[in-house]
């Protein structure tokens, strides 16, 4: 079936018509409130957890989907699952810590303990079908290889020395996609897709204002690299290249619910995938767009100055074909990087249309 959005298609196929519920937990963050938003789209009835205030802002946020309902997990790493996690098909975990948010030592235990968690709960519940959310960076950056049993060489004992909080969520990130490998050794019942992403840039799904407060690096997580472009002089642009549209690592998620068993695999190895565009992010040709084809805009533009060239585009060495293999993910039907910017500042305006009729400042 081809599920049409009021942001943009996405074209799964879906085994049954009788779909399970799904739950997913950090339901509030950028990932995870756009993985939520599609699954409901695609007529899953949805779970989804978050903290605090939050629960109250993702019921606002998909109050027309009565198939959803949120809950609340003050704490990933701790506590008993099984009520909520009673009627669960599938889960869906894309919970992280912030960088720098947290202290080192809050950030590992939440990363590590909390994914063990999610799973130690998830089989006393009887489900199965689980997908995690890592990051790309847990593989050994920038050259790669990206293969399942590829890892970054950073130590907990250098990202702690460093004092970088982004080599702190560099190793969280590893050590937590090694303490499920080394839980799931002994329960091969346990049928687990880890999707690892770069940077995840495109389009705010419909809602997602409920969860915001502002625009800016914390509320839009990686995004805010785009919508730097529209910041002028405040603009900031990551030094780095490589990306994911938000469309196609949420696709990614939903393909893992109906995903090859382990036991299919061809070589063998822990459906353990890296996923990034193949097409470049150049940001330079992103200014192009946004002048060209939102003139409006012109004004608000970072200046070309302030843009980084690099000399290598892609994340080399992504294994396309095991995409396909594990989820039925073609290298042909990834977003365009036009695609991602112009519905990108497209969702951005929208909101701050949004702000502004209120009253509120933007």
């Amino acid at each position: 079936m081809r599920v049409e959005t009021n942001t943009t298609a996405i074209s799964l196929q879906m085994s049954s018509t009788q779909k399970p519920l799904v739950f997913v937990t950090g339901a509030s963050g950028l990932l995870g409130y756009a993985i939520v938003y599609h699954l409901l789209q695609a007529g899953y009835p949805v779970r989804g957890s978050a903290r605090g205030k939050k629960v109250e802002s993702l019921k606002r946020a998909l109050s027309n989907y009565p198939q959803f309902e949120a809950v609340e997990i003050a704490d990933i790493a701790s506590g008993d699952y099984s009520e909520i996690f009673k009627g669960v098909g599938a889960i869906i975990h894309t919970a992280a810590p912030v960088i720098g948010r947290a202290d080192k030592e809050t950030a590992f235990r939440s990363a590590i303990d909390g994914s063990i968690h999610v799973l130690r709960e998830a089989e006393k519940a009887g489900i199965t079908k689980i997908v995690t959310t890592s990051s790309i960076v847990s593989f050994n950056l920038p050259v790669g290889p990206y293969a399942a049993d590829d890892w970054n060489p950073i130590t907990k004992e250098q990202a702690f020395e460093s004092g970088d909080p982004v080599h702190v969520y560099f190793a969280q990130k590893k050590y937590a996609d090694l303490a499920v490998i080394d839980f799931l050794k002994t329960r091969p019942h346990l049928d687990v897709t880890m999707i690892c992403p770069p940077f995840v840039y495109g389009p705010v799904p419909p809602g997602f204002q409920e969860l915001l407060q502002e625009l800016n690096s914390v509320t839009l997580s990686s995004n805010a690299h785009v919508y730097g472009l529209l910041e002028g002089d405040k603009g900031q642009l990551p030094p780095v290249p490589g990306y994911v549209d938000i469309r196609d690592v949420v696709r990614a998620h939903i393909l893992a619910l109906n995903s090859i068993p382990q036991s299919a695999v061809s070589d063998g190895k822990l459906k353990r995938l890296a996923i990034v565009s193949p097409i470049e992010n150049d940001w330079r040709e992103a200014l192009k767009y946004i002048a060209e084809e939102r003139p409006h805009l012109k004004d608000r533009l970072i200046s070309p100055k302030k843009v980084p060239v690099f000399e290598e585009h892609r994340l080399k060495g992504i294994d396309f074909g095991r995409l396909e293999e594990v989820l039925g993910l073609k290298k042909d039907e990834f977003k365009t990087w036009k695609e991602t910017v112009l519905d990108a500042v497209d969702s951005f305006e929208k909101i701050e249309e949004g702000w502004k009729s209120r009253g509120l400042k933007v």
